[in-house]
């Protein structure tokens, strides 16, 4: 293999030019003429004495003459050193252990000039591997399943069925976090079977993922005999629109009641983005959504709405037009629609009379409905009955003038609670405040935004309702001031608020009164939310209850607080797919149907293999399911979700029956964020490693050999020296002697 090569090849024609003073050379010696002269008997004695050292010296004269003016023409060609050149020619005395590493996160697709990164990587990759020693070990890995090389440790002879093993790799939409790659390539180094060894990594150089620090193996890779070789595949250019979330806004989906869901959509170009549109996607059905224009880096708020009639798992799909990133222009989410919402009323003060019972005011609230499809399914019972059979399964549960709870049941309260139920508590003359305060208030640290003190009597009208498009009350705050104001209230429990304001607590809305006193207080703890209302749920305190805007409160608080069903099914791509399966339930045949495939893939449960993985199992560890470690649990785990899309798990239950469930797995919001690094940056990065870096650019048909290392400006440094030589040599030739 040469290892020079020249970018402006046509100027070394002007290296013949170097004939020049040869030329004049012989010229100059067929200008003397021989004359017979009497005093130069005299003279030939003296230059037979000095024909020798003249000679040497015009020789000399005449190389320094010509070399000058071949290493002109040399350097004006621009000749360079590639990297496989380098390597040969520079190369480990030794047999190496070589790490290659293709970085084939999502970015990598990014395609210029009609070919993406990664292709322009595999295209490269066959001449870095031929630069290799044939007895070389290599090993070849992905930064998507950098645990799982694709090679390891095999020597380079048939350098064809390594090409065509990597030409088979498929594109990801993982995000390339390098710091648990570069600790995967660190074990391989401690590994291999020689004591040196070279890293050549395929990049595109993308600001994202190079954010840990890198100071754990620069300072130790030295000194294990690294080399560390990056080349640069990826395009200068950035100009992307991306779909950067696909959301439920709603936290319940009900059959045949819309639905709403948010996109957002980042413009990254340089120009406005006008009259484009998208595709919302419904269970395999696209309906055209025009989107609004969007300036130049700005990001904006698509509204969507889908309609549902089956109470099912429904997927939803948001598409953009492509453009030069088209891993990033496609979201799913799973909308997870249910019949009815189960709510479960505790009242602390039951009545036989009519809406003389705590709940019943709260109840009729919950039940009435002018359209039959939204139902609130709603169950009252007394606070003893509750305490002897607590109810675990309902999506709202309120407490309404309860008087004590247990360490038991607030224990409770706090695990469903953090599963994604709802909890609403109203006071009541009941309450014992302390009670409320050492199990549900806890400091600051349990159920409840604030702590009970105590009841106030003094009577006010009218409520103020906080802005915030997501509040539980939002509905209320649509309402013209003079509804809220009408109200009569006689006493409310006065609260105190952490002093540390903890995250999640907001004050949704206060009394109008002197003190503007909480009203309605919502702490979110997991995925549940409470809301604590300083007033009772019946006329006792207050004559809300009759009013219609008691109705609209908490019929819209109980749907915005309620267990959701939205983001159950939704991970990133590369994280695992996990399903928690009953102890006491059998689970078999449990497959994984990836997008874009037709055939199945299998599963593992608690950690026991398939025959069929077992059997199929190679050098590269099969894509299939990892066993889940924490005791007590039994999980179906599925781990390569390298690609974005809808994925089918689906088994055979021994109580259930058959039993399947849809997962949405969306790229990481960061692999659209497009920024390159500068080399100078990166290798910054590396303290004094100082990592070679070859820069690749976008040519289709580049060349590694044309991208390795330039010397003319050696060779430039060189010519100025050689003139200076030559003048102070041709001085020298030419005095009297």
């Amino acid at each position: 293999m040469n290892t020079l090569t020249f970018l402006n090849q046509p100027l070394l024609w002007g290296l013949g030019l170097a004939s020049i003073p040869i030329l004049i050379h012989l010229l100059y010696r067929r200008q003397y003429r021989r004359l017979d002269w009497a005093p130069m008997h005299y003279l030939k004695l003296s230059i037979k004495r000095n024909r020798r050292r003249i000679r040497i010296e015009q020789i000399l004269l005449l190389l320094l003459r010509t070399a000058i003016v071949l290493l002109l023409f040399f350097a004006v060609a621009r000749p360079i050193l590639n990297a496989a050149g380098l390597s040969r020619f520079w190369g480990d005395s030794g047999r190496t252990s070589r790490i290659v590493v293709l970085d084939d996160s999502l970015s990598m697709g990014y395609a210029d000039q009609g070919k993406s990164a990664l292709a322009r990587a595999k295209e490269v990759l066959p001449e870095v591997l031929s630069a290799f020693g044939t007895k070389d070990r290599l090993t070849l890995l992905t930064a998507s399943r950098p645990k799982q090389p694709e090679l390891r440790e095999v020597e380079l002879e048939n350098i064809d069925e390594i090409v065509k093993l990597s030409a088979n790799l498929p594109a990801t939409e993982v995000f390339a976090s390098w710091e648990p790659v570069l600790k995967a390539v660190d074990e391989l180094i401690a590994g291999g079977s020689y004591p040196l060894h070279e890293l050549t990594l395929f990049t595109d150089l993308r600001r994202a993922g190079w954010e840990s620090p890198l100071e754990e193996f620069a300072g130790r890779w030295p000194g294990q005999h690294v080399k560390l070789r990056v080349i640069d595949v990826g395009s200068p250019d950035s100009t992307n629109v991306a779909l950067v979330s696909l959301k439920q806004v709603d936290r319940l989906a009900l059959a045949g009641v819309p639905t709403r869901f948010e996109a957002e959509v980042r413009n990254d170009t340089a120009g406005e983005l006008a009259g484009k549109e998208g595709n919302l996607i419904v269970d395999g059905k696209a309906t055209v959504v025009r989107l609004p224009n969007i300036g130049p880096r700005e990001t904006v708020r698509v509204p969507l709405v889908a309609t549902m009639q089956e109470p099912a798992p429904h997927e939803i799909g948001f598409e953009l037009p492509n453009d030069f990133l088209p891993g990033d222009n496609a979201l799913w989410a799973v909308a997870h629609v249910q019949q009815s919402v189960d709510m479960m009323l505790v009242d602390g003060e039951p009545s036989t009379e009519p809406l003389g019972s705590e709940t019943d005011f709260l109840a009729l609230a919950l039940s009435l409905s002018g359209d039959t499809s939204e139902p609130f399914r709603v169950e009252v019972i007394t606070d003893s009955e509750w305490s002897a059979s607590p109810q675990a399964q309902s999506d709202l549960l309120v407490l309404s003038n309860v008087s004590r709870v247990n360490a038991e049941q607030a224990e409770l309260f706090e695990r469903m609670v953090n599963g994604g139920m709802g909890l609403m508590v109203f006071v009541g003359d009941q309450v014992d405040p302390d009670n409320y305060n050492q199990h549900l208030f806890k400091g600051g640290r349990g159920l409840l935004g604030a702590a009970l003190e105590s009841v106030s009597d003094s009577e006010f009208s009218g409520l103020l309702v906080e802005p915030g498009e997501s509040s539980p009350l939002a509905a209320l705050a649509q309402l013209s001031p003079a509804v809220l104001s009408r109200t009569k209230f006689r006493k409310w429990y006065e609260v105190r608020l952490p002093a540390d304001e903890p995250e999640g607590v907001h004050v949704l809305a206060r009394w109008n009164n002197p003190t503007a006193a909480p009203a309605v207080i919502q702490r979110n703890i997991g995925r549940g939310q409470v809301l604590l209302v300083t007033t009772t749920a019946d006329r006792a305190w207050s004559d809300w209850p009759t009013e219609a805007s008691y109705v609209l409160a908490v019929r819209e608080a109980a749907r915005a607080i309620a267990r959701s069903t939205a983001s159950l099914h939704e991970v990133s791509a590369g994280e695992a797919i996990t399903i928690e399966v009953p102890k006491s339930h059998d689970v078999t045949l449990p497959v994984v149907q990836a997008p874009g495939e037709s055939e199945t893939k299998p599963l593992l449960l608690s950690g026991e293999e398939p025959a069929t993985a077992a059997a199929s199992k190679s050098s590269a560890e099969s894509p299939r399911a990892a066993s889940a470690n924490s005791p007590g649990r039994r999980t179906l785990r599925y781990t390569d979700t390298r690609r974005a899309g809808l994925y089918k798990a689906s088994w055979r239950d021994s109580v259930a029956g058959p039993t399947s469930e849809t997962f949405a797995v969306n790229p990481d919001v960061r692999e659209s964020q497009l920024e390159r690094m500068p080399v100078e940056e990166f290798k910054k990065l590396w303290g004094a490693m100082e990592p070679e870096v070859i820069s690749l650019g976008v040519k289709a048909d580049a060349a590694l050999t044309v991208h390795g290392q330039e010397i003319w400006r050696a060779l430039a440094t060189g010519l100025l020296g050689l003139l200076l030589v030559e003048s102070c040599f041709a001085r020298w030739c030419g005095r009297q002697r």
